[in-house]
């Protein structure tokens, strides 16, 4: 990634670029996570929604991939994430979304796409590429989470719950890319229905943990700032618009309440967009608190021990 500039106490580097790159990567990784435990314990009534959710994991987390690469200005410096796995979740999580892109591509290109390949009648076979998929898929979706908290000067980024939250959006944005593609590909009615009741559980459940997340930034003085900044200073807007009413509310009421075929696409195209929303107001929202020792500010740096650059100094007030 680019380094993280300083606005005052904002980060302004990290914007709409990372943003789609974490929604895609939330998006494939748990489409593709759904795609696999509809396979397995579905039965033959599942297998479309299975082939759709599997085969929407590659493509998803590649394009997102690529968001990553242009915000590093110089591509071709791009190698050097290989560099310490050790101690770099940067390293870790290029390590993780390649290799959950080679099965991914195996899996899909042995038994979806462009024909239907032994995968199709190897069943055994097929389930044990896509546990070894999920394997990887997991982290792909929880380990952006865990690269923002390791940004410890951001205090809002710093807390177990992101990834949670992450994983939870990634999951419920997964089942609503399924579901908008399954309308038009032969899904039955009732594994769209099932999905949709699955996923207003899940929008409940991602509520309460925003709620715990935000309500946990808000207390704590180094976050403080950043919580404020979201829910009511310059990234408002795009909190309750974009992720409160289009990603969660909406979507809710209509998958509860609005039955089938264009409410549906409708509820689940506003929780993609607000799975986008959700991403660019936790990035949006990061700050960097100063150190208050004797009564003076100290800005606090990034440590170099990672391929992510230190974070910028505050300006003089």
């Amino acid at each position: 990634m680019g380094s993280v500039k300083l606005e005052g106490q904002v980060q302004v580097e990290w914007r709409w670029l990372i943003a789609a790159y974490l929604f895609l990567a939330g998006v494939g990784g748990g489409a593709y996570l759904v795609g696999v435990i509809a396979d397995l314990s579905g039965g033959p009534d599942w297998m479309a929604v299975s082939k759709i959710g599997v085969f929407l994991g590659l493509p998803c987390v590649l394009i997102g991939t690529l968001f990553l690469l242009a915000d590093l200005g110089r591509p071709t410096n791009a190698w050097r994430v290989w560099m310490k796995p050790g101690t770099s979740w940067i390293s870790r999580g290029t390590i993780i979304i390649v290799l959950f892109m080679i099965f991914a591509a195996i899996q899909t290109a042995l038994w979806i796409w462009p024909f239907a390949g032994p995968l199709a009648d190897n069943e055994s076979a097929r389930h044990l590429i896509g546990v070894l998929g999920a394997v990887f898929a997991f982290p792909t979706v929880v380990y952006t989470g865990l690269l923002l908290g390791y940004s410890q000067p951001i205090a809002l980024w710093n807390t177990a719950l992101l990834p949670v939250l992450f994983f939870v959006s990634a999951v419920s944005t997964g089942i609503m890319a399924i579901m908008l593609i399954g309308r038009s590909q032969g899904v039955e009615g009732t594994q769209l229905a099932l999905l949709t009741v699955i996923d207003a559980v899940i929008l409940v459940f991602e509520m309460f943990v925003l709620i715990v997340f935000l309500y946990n930034a808000y207390r704590t003085v180094e976050s403080r700032f950043s919580a404020k900044r979201i829910l009511a200073g310059a990234v408002a807007p795009a909190f309750w618009l974009g992720v409160i009413a289009c990603g969660l509310a909406i979507p809710f009421f209509l998958e509860l309440f609005g039955g089938e075929g264009i409410v549906a696409s409708l509820a689940a195209l506003l929780g993609l967009f607000g799975g986008l929303c959700l991403r660019y107001s936790v990035l949006a929202g990061g700050t960097l608190s100063p150190i208050m020792a004797g009564g003076y500010e100290f800005a606090r740096v990034a440590r170099p021990k990672d391929p992510m650059p230190a974070m910028g100094k505050l300006p003089p007030s």
